[in-house]
């Protein structure tokens, strides 16, 4: 393990990043892996269950993602700047995916029409389905290498992220919150709802595992690099184990019918996948494929050292309060829950 992930400012953000990440793909990952699911029921009652099983959590769930966003400006604006210039249009439709998600919670109800509702379905649909996505895209991108010049400039178009291991890496990211979500579904709903979120469990299980191993393939062949870290430090390939030993409980507790148990699986392996990718690229946080010189890293990225201090003293103070407000919700909101009533 590389000392200076814990001794230097710069190494000690590197972790928090990881950490943001790792909130915001256990938390709004499974909002994201309940929504993909809202067009394959056709009973309006179904539906509003799938709504109705994160609506008191899912906008506290996005503040992981407005932390993340937060965090990668104030201590990696170099990163930020390249980051959300290079990936502007992506970053767009995520954003307004997001934002017909948030509306769909607030409208969907307000009127009672077939055609109402399922106007908004689809757009909750979008919401959720487009930004699993499209995140899992802009890692694959920033990972692989995208073309950046010495001063962090992108040159390229949106259609220049469209390749194939970003792609498959996008679906990647899409198999995993389909699994996260439903083994949320299976802790949270009875009847219908459950035996789909039952049957969407296998097809996110199996698609995860495709996808990944077919991704693997791929960047064997166009980016060996990656795989560098895992030989120079040994102790970096707990995170690939915790990908299998998640996807193994995953699918044991899913046959044995111990459904309340299937979300650990689903957890191990949402943090053994990020935590893969971060090590796997440290400590570069963006690539350039025009030049390995031109990679943005941990270190010629960062903020001054005045600010990370400042920060991370913010950060120590502030995080036991999210933390706990988060456990907090989770405790007053269990229990399975039914089609009555609805957001708002």
């Amino acid at each position: 393990m590389p000392s200076e992930l814990f001794t230097t400012l710069e190494g000690i953000w590197f972790l928090l990043a990881g950490f943001f990440l790792i909130g915001y793909a256990l938390t709004d990952g499974f909002d994201l892996g309940t929504g993909i699911l809202t067009l394959f029921t056709k009973k309006d009652e179904n539906r509003q269950i799938l709504y109705n099983a994160v609506a008191p959590v899912w906008d506290g769930n996005e503040v992981w993602l407005i932390a993340g966003g937060g965090m990668l400006f104030a201590a990696f604006p170099i990163v930020y700047a390249a980051s959300f210039s290079g990936f502007y249009i992506a970053i767009f439709v995520v954003l307004w995916a997001l934002i017909g998600r948030a509306v769909a919670f607030e409208y969907r109800n307000k009127k009672d029409s077939k055609l109402w509702k399922n106007i908004w379905d689809w757009i909750y649909w979008v919401g959720n389905t487009v930004p699993a996505f499209l995140f899992g895209v802009a890692v694959g991108n920033a990972v692989i290498g995208v073309p950046i010049d010495q001063q962090g400039v992108y040159h390229g178009s949106f259609f220049t992220l469209l390749r194939p291991v970003p792609l498959l890496m996008g679906l990647v990211g899409l198999f995993m919150f389909l699994m996260h979500g439903s083994a949320y579904l299976l802790r949270k709903t009875e009847g219908e709802v459950f035996q789909l979120s039952k049957k969407a469990s296998y097809v996110g299980f199996f698609g995860f595992v495709a996808s990944l191993i077919l991704t693997d393939f791929l960047m064997v062949i166009s980016a060996p690099f990656l795989y560098d870290n895992f030989f120079k430090y040994p102790v970096f390939w707990i995170a690939p184990a915790l990908i299998i030993s998640g996807l193994a409980l995953y699918l044991i507790n899913l046959v044995k019918g111990k459904y309340n148990a299937v979300i650990v699986g689903s957890t191990l392996t949402t943090i053994g996948t990020v935590l893969t990718i971060a090590l796997a690229t440290y400590p570069a946080l963006m690539r350039s494929n025009i030049n390995p010189d031109y990679n943005l890293t941990i270190w010629n990225s960062a903020s001054s050292h005045i600010t990370l201090t400042v920060m991370l003293v913010v950060t120590i103070l502030i995080m036991p309060i999210v933390i706990f407000y988060t456990v907090y919700v989770y405790r007053v909101f269990k229990g399975k829950v039914s089609s009555e009533g609805g957001y708002h």
